[in-house]
């Protein structure tokens, strides 16, 4: 058992119980190999040393490896410098926070580049800095920043101090601890939010086991792990679990930052033997509550030292340990109090969960407001076959009006999304938009959200723009006169060899790292979208096939290996005409990397 579960441990300061622990104990593994905590320790006290001697004193965290993630998050503590967490790696958004941090440290090593803040790439090496030999004594506290989206849509900045963060952690250890003794820890979320960073970094090193340094990107990736382990993840991802991916050794699997649906609880429970928990919070407020969903309308149950209270207009009242002081915080969550907990009734502002990431609908508005095309916009949320999406009603410029007669309605979006890339997450464009003379207002000088919505109910199954409204790519497709989709070269991969078999036509292609669709996707660790991977099949079925046809909806997407710069790799594409399907799949050195049907309309 570890000794930070012991009943002394209230006692030791967990900063310090986790500096205590012995360099050969593993705190790490990936692809990259086996790390052990003198690895983290002596990357941590060599980079502490640098940003002792360095005038910044806020450095923002920006890393795709946990493992360096842990050592950048030590070394500020050691030197006594903040740590700012930026939520994510998109250059522009960061250069908007600049004013919030004095420096990077990354591991990517672009992201630094045309920076007007000094940064650092890790690991460090003798040759770029003077590494010292200085050892350090346990780290008393850790000061750090995340920043999330305000009501106003602007990042909201959220100071966190180490007391907060210990006596949640103490919370998390007393709750699940037992269960997570001798597993090996996998995450589908990142530590650059709260979630991830409780749960994947500073969880298992207090509790001293050890965590994966990379995401799990893919549920198959869960068949076949050795051993005991247990999983922090996302709703999304339990909701793409295969049911032949069941497994054994799991401990427990932990999932938040958005509603779990029931039968995705349900389906995990049955594959892994172990009902996910999920935990209800925010990076304001920390845990607030958890449950076990085993039927529909399970309440929440406070975190132990917790109070939900219901407030006027039945808002969430929260008295919380985790809170910066003994101060209530009236919460924008509804609420509905139960015998055993509360029912959430939703948020009473415009910030909203898409896909487990936090979206503030006015910044979104903001964004497309300051576009040339754009004169004035409304966002709202939209349900498409169970799944969430964002609406725009715009009121268009003269120049935007031009370009709206120019480019058509869906190479019109396609266009508008990748002007708000630079500043918004994917899942933050907008796929849908209508435009409109003037935006409505009520009586009360209001928008009437129900009228803006109805100008998209009855016209879904209808779209405006064929597949790329459905699912926009980057600006580089045309459409035939039929409607189907083709791509231009430079962003097609290179053509090796085209073979015509029995049963299908088996292209080998190399995937270029130059390719536009591998940036920002992921920093660090670029990776093919699968919706590129979609659009290819489609491609190269119209120009190879002779299948010159609109999209009509897909199925079946599997994804079980991720496609990056520099492979080669076979595209498996079979037309069954009887049911109008193409079939495609993607292998490498014949393993199966990704497939799935797609629809072709006559």
């Amino acid at each position: 058992m570890s000794d930070a579960l012991h009943t002394g441990a209230p006692c030791q300061d967990l900063l310090a119980a986790i500096w205590a622990r012995g360099d050969e104990e593993l705190v790490a593994f990936g692809p990259q190999g086996d790390s052990h905590f003198g690895e983290l320790r002596c990357g941590a006290e060599a980079l502490a040393g640098v940003l002792a001697s360095s005038s910044a004193a806020r450095w923002a965290l920006c890393f795709d490896d946990s493992l360096l993630f842990a050592q950048a998050l030590l070394a500020c503590a050691l030197s006594g410098r903040e740590a700012v967490l930026p939520g994510h790696q998109r250059p522009a958004a960061l250069a908007e926070l600049g004013a919030g941090f004095d420096g990077i440290l990354t591991d990517s090593p672009q992201l630094g580049e045309g920076s007007e803040h000094p940064w650092l790439r890790l690991p460090l090496t003798d040759g770029a800095h003077e590494i010292p030999t200085q050892r350090w004594h346990a780290p008393s506290r850790l000061q750090l920043t995340l920043f999330t989206s305000g009501s106003t849509g602007a990042p909201k900045a959220i100071p966190k101090s180490w007391h907060q963060l210990e006596a949640e952690l103490r919370v998390l250890m007393t709750l699940w601890g037992q269960r997570l003794v001798g597993t090996h820890l996998l995450a589908s979320v990142s530590h650059q939010h709260i979630y991830g960073l409780l749960f994947r970094i500073l969880l298992p090193l207090v509790l001293r086991i050890p965590f994966a340094r990379t995401l799990t990107l893919y549920p198959e990736q869960l068949k076949g792990q050795r051993g005991p382990w247990a999983l922090i993840a996302s709703p999304a991802f339990l909701s793409r679990l295969d049911p032949e991916i069941g497994g054994a050794g799991c401990h427990l699997i932990v999932s938040s930052g958005g509603p779990l649906a029931l039968a995705d609880a349900t389906r995990a429970g049955q594959l892994f033997g172990q009902l996910p928990i999920e935990v209800f919070g925010s990076s304001e407020t920390g845990g607030i509550a958890w449950r076990q969903s085993l039927a529909p309308q399970t309440p929440w149950c406070p975190m132990p030292g917790v109070r939900a209270l219901v407030a006027a207009e039945e808002r969430l009242l929260l008295h919380s340990p985790f809170l910066p002081d003994d101060a209530p915080l009236l919460c924008a969550d509804r609420i509905q109090l139960a015998e055993a907990g509360f029912h959430l009734l939703g948020r009473g502002d415009r910030l909203i969960k898409l896909e487990e990431k936090r979206i503030s609908l006015d910044e979104v508005e903001t964004r497309l407001q300051a576009l040339s095309w754009v004169e004035e916009a409304a966002v709202l949320p939209l349900t498409v076959a169970a799944r969430q999406l964002l609406g725009a009603v715009l009121v268009l410029t003269s120049e935007g009006q031009r370009q709206w007669q120019t480019l058509g309605p869906g190479r019109f979006l396609i266009a508008l999304r990748e002007q708000l890339r630079p500043w918004l997450e994917p899942v933050a464009l907008p796929r849908r938009v209508r435009v409109l003379a003037t935006l409505p207002l009520s009586s009360q000088g209001k928008r009437p959200w129900s009228e803006l919505k109805a100008l998209f109910d009855g016209g879904l199954a209808k779209e405006m723009a064929g597949p790329e409204a459905c699912h926009p790519t980057r600006q580089e497709m045309d459409k035939t006169d039929s409607g189907a989709a083709v791509m231009k070269i430079s962003t097609l991969p290179t053509l090796l060899e085209q073979v015509m078999t029995q049963d299908a036509l088996v292209l080998r292609l190399r995937l270029d790292p130059e390719l536009p669709w591998f940036i920002g996707h992921f920093p660090g660790a670029p990776l093919l979208p699968g919706v590129t991977q979609v659009h290819w099949a489609m491609h190269y079925a119209g120009q190879l096939l002779g299948l010159d046809r609109a999209f009509g909806g897909m199925s079946q997407l599997k994804f079980q290996r991720p496609l990056r710069p520099g492979q080669e790799c076979c595209l498996h594409l079979t037309w069954q005409a009887d049911k109008g399907q193409l079939l495609f799949s993607y292998k490498i050195a014949g393993e199966h990397a990704s497939s799935g049907r797609v629809t072709l309309c006559p």
